[in-house]
């Protein structure tokens, strides 16, 4: 079946991961084309209509196009640079990543940072995500509890609060997102099946974690629910829910406004495979990953398509295969989504009818090597995009026995974007430096913030 769609691009895609690797597999694969590119995406002849009169010749004065957005990439290295924590967040100037060897503008010890403030330190920075006005970032940090908020202007941590722990286990929040509305920090603490709600008041930097709002996702597991860590809080288009997928398999759709949060839909992992991880909405479709298998193994790459929001959601299941293959982050770049899998080092590009193409990322100045890419974010105006590049050590999301999220860069790639979103090729490599204090890289975070 062929679509028509409108393609809209949000501020809440991202994704950051469970687990799962690398033995070999897919591993250097060159560029296969999987299934046909459909119809819509085709380009349009137009048709000048002959019906007599003459036709106006076209104008010759030059029409300026604006120039895109100035912007930041900000990456974070989960490696501890204090005994109890802390990590490296490095901010890199946009018109710098264009140079053979751009160093960031700015380089924050977020132990060092956060000293003092709040609730101090956090370890194993996961993820990244800016508030709507882009003057703060917030930092998530998956094996301590820690959810910390900076202030870009002066890069400065400005609050730190410590999430709640449940006896389903200790707080491990894997990723937040700010609100459409700017007014509060929406958690997923997956360790103590959480979603959780941080009331923020960014202009006066006052923030405080609301326990009233707490939805306890343990009390709503069942034969197909198992397992309700959530993953990460991705917003519906017009910012009236969140969209949450579960660790166990499916996902919720809940009313974040409401206190306590409450559901207003789900899919089981009947619908949805386990291992569900990033999420990223096209209009008002909402298109998923799942890894498959147990928590231990990781077995099969699955990307999923979502309708029929908010409270009538329906799954379709719309690429699948096995071996050491891992889908992981998911963002839209034109008209199409782009996959990582940091298992068998693929880029997949896939058009909205589902037919995809999958390119090996382990190639040009990465030709060799195991980059292991994770997180991605796109430039403002979509002419390339960053991808984050795991290290040799990974702290976090790794099997042993697999290496599933082992890498030999420790960086990030700068892809260039070819037709409009439906190729790539990695164009450059930044290899993160061995911060202070530190002991390996180890990047995950990762995302751009455009400067007003």
């Amino acid at each position: 079946m062929n679509y028509v769609l409108e393609f809209y691009r949000l501020e809440g895609q991202f994704c950051l991961g469970p687990l799962l690797k690398r033995s070999g597999g897919m591993k250097g694969m060159g560029i296969k084309i999987l299934g046909r590119i459909s119809p819509f995406l085709a380009t349009f002849a137009i048709l000048v209509s002959a019906c007599g009169g003459r036709t106006a010749a076209p104008s010759t004065a030059p029409t300026a196009s604006p120039a895109p957005p100035s912007y930041e990439l900000w990456v974070v290295d989960q490696a501890e640079t204090t005994p109890t924590g802390g990590g490296t967040l490095y901010i890199y100037k946009g018109a710098d990543l264009s140079g053979g060897a751009p160093a960031p503008a700015y380089t924050v010890n977020l132990g060092e940072a956060a000293l003092g403030v709040g609730d101090g330190i956090g370890k194993h920075g996961h993820s990244i995500a800016f508030n709507p006005a882009m003057t703060h970032a917030v930092i998530s940090y998956v094996d301590s509890g820690h959810v910390q908020v900076i202030r870009a202007a002066d890069r400065k941590v400005v609050a730190s609060i410590k999430m709640t722990g449940s006896a389903a286990g200790p707080a491990a929040p894997h990723a937040s997102a700010v609100t459409p509305a700017g007014d509060a920090i929406i958690v997923a603490n997956q360790g103590g099946k959480r979603l959780q709600r941080i009331t923020a008041d960014f202009k006066n930097d006052v923030y405080k974690l609301d326990a009233a709002a707490d939805l306890d996702l343990s009390l709503l597991e069942d034969a197909d629910h198992p397992g309700n860590l959530p993953v990460i809080p991705v917003f519906t288009p017009d910012g009236r829910y969140v969209y949450v997928p579960m660790r166990g398999g499916g996902s919720y759709v809940v009313d974040y406004q409401a206190t306590p949060m409450k559901t207003v839909a789900t899919l089981g992992k009947s619908a949805i495979g386990p291992q569900s991880c990033c999420a990223a909405f096209v209009k008002d479709t909402v298109w998923t990953t799942a890894q498959g298998g147990a928590t231990t193994t990781t077995t099969s790459f699955n990307l999923y398509q979502v309708t029929g929001l908010p409270d009538r959601p329906v799954a379709k299941k719309i690429l699948s295969r096995t071996g050491n293959v891992e889908s992981h982050s998911v963002i839209l770049v034109g008209q199409y989504l782009w996959l990582a899998d940091r298992f068998a080092n693929t880029l997949d590009i896939v058009d909205q009818t589902g037919d995809a193409r999958t390119i090996s990322l382990a190639s040009g100045p990465l030709a060799g090597r195991d980059p292991a890419p994770d997180i991605m974010a796109a430039t403002p105006d979509e002419s390339r995009v960053f991808v984050a590049l795991r290290g040799k050590t990974p702290l976090t999301s790794n099997i042993k026995g697999l290496d599933n999220a082992v890498g030999d860069v420790g960086g990030f790639a700068i892809l260039t974007v070819k037709d409009g979103g439906r190729d790539a090729v990695v164009s450059s490599v930044v290899a993160l430096p061995l911060a202070a204090g530190a002991s390996v890289v180890d990047p995950h975070g990762l995302r751009i913030r455009i400067i007003k």
